[in-house]
């Protein structure tokens, strides 16, 4: 049942970082925007914490992110981890300084705060009902 919920959570967190990479581009500015579009825009999760719990490999493997410069997102699950039925697919768009807002509700922030061609990481809050807010990370690399 938890691990059900988690999944659920990485799936919407994979989903926030597609949305979070749509902004105005130019030669001369790297943005997050400019840096999750290239190459295809096609990361892949190496790492994923729930709170305190990190997620087991198996959860996230083989799972990309695919940032579109259209400001379109698309997840792909294709070694068969656990996902809900339908993988999310949405809209995004590069926030204030480093964040990156998916479907328009979901702010997730970049926490290494130095720019990366190869790797970014992160981070968002989750509020349960009745429970404390969980932080949650996820590492992507270019896939």
């Amino acid at each position: 049942m938890v691990l059900k919920k988690l999944s659920s959570y990485f799936l919407l967190l994979f989903v926030l970082v597609n949305v979070a990479a749509c902004t105005n581009k130019s030669a001369d500015v790297v943005t997050l925007a400019s840096i999750l579009t290239q190459n295809n825009g096609i990361w892949k999760v190496s790492y994923a914490k729930f709170g305190d719990e990190e997620a087991p490999a198996g959860m996230y493997d083989g799972f990309t992110i695919q940032f579109k410069s259209t400001t379109d997102y698309i997840t792909v699950n294709p070694k068969g981890a656990i996902t809900p039925a339908i993988l999310p697919t949405g809209k995004w768009k590069q926030g204030s300084g480093n964040t990156v807002v998916f479907d328009d509700n979901i702010t997730v922030r970049e926490i290494n705060r130095v720019l990366s061609n190869s790797k970014i990481v992160f981070e968002w809050e989750v509020s349960i009902p009745g429970k404390v807010t969980t932080t949650y990370r996820i590492e992507l690399v270019r896939a």
